[in-house]
């Protein structure tokens, strides 16, 4: 069973799925597989986000423009937001813009599900195994190919699965329920 507490033990355990040694800090390293793990890490902790969870979604916020330029800056924490309002809401340069109306300015104040990106230190144990977890395969497949170790990679990736299934019951949270999934639900 996977145990990742921080950056620096996801990273280590990354690095032991292609039979690197572990490394005593991440600021320090010069190692390129290092630096790849840490992308990779980031980017895969950035994809599961997206979905929306229970610990990364806020629902019906409401955003104020800039009462001068009636601009919204967009947050760069920000993954996805979900319009309330039924327009369609996109990132463009540092602000939001208003798709549906072809606009970065707004008159009143829009209410929004955000899915914002939490730091992998401060997620939910269950989520960084899981991310570590798929991050090793990727890493694994990308740069050893060896299809036992990534076939037990993949059993532990299916129990940390099995912990996020198991977080949702505890937390009352349905994995159907979350922002992502209403939305993606609502365009069938």
């Amino acid at each position: 069973m996977l145990f990742v507490s921080t950056e620096l033990d996801a990273i280590n355990l990354i690095l032991s799925s292609i039979g690197e040694a572990p490394v005593n800090s991440l600021t320090e390293s010069e190692s390129i597989d290092v630096d790849n793990a840490r992308r990779l890490l980031s980017t895969v902790s950035r994809t599961v986000q997206r979905q929306g969870w229970q610990f990364n979604t806020l629902n019906n916020v409401v955003i104020k423009p800039d009462t001068n330029s009636k601009k919204v800056r967009y947050n760069p924490s920000w993954i996805k937001v979900i319009a309330m309002d039924g327009m369609i809401y996109v990132k463009r340069g540092d602000f939001l813009y208003n798709l549906t109306e072809k606009t970065d300015t707004f008159k009143n104040d829009i209410q929004l599900n955000i899915i914002e990106a939490i730091d992998f230190e401060d997620l939910p144990d269950e989520f960084k195994s899981y991310i570590t977890a798929e991050a090793a395969i990727y890493f694994q497949e990308r740069y050893l190919g060896d299809d036992s170790v990534s076939q037990e990679l993949r059993m532990e990736e299916a129990k940390a699965y099995a912990d996020i299934v198991q977080y949702c019951i505890d937390t009352g949270s349905n994995m159907l329920q979350t922002a992502g999934m209403q939305s993606a639900l609502e365009r069938r």
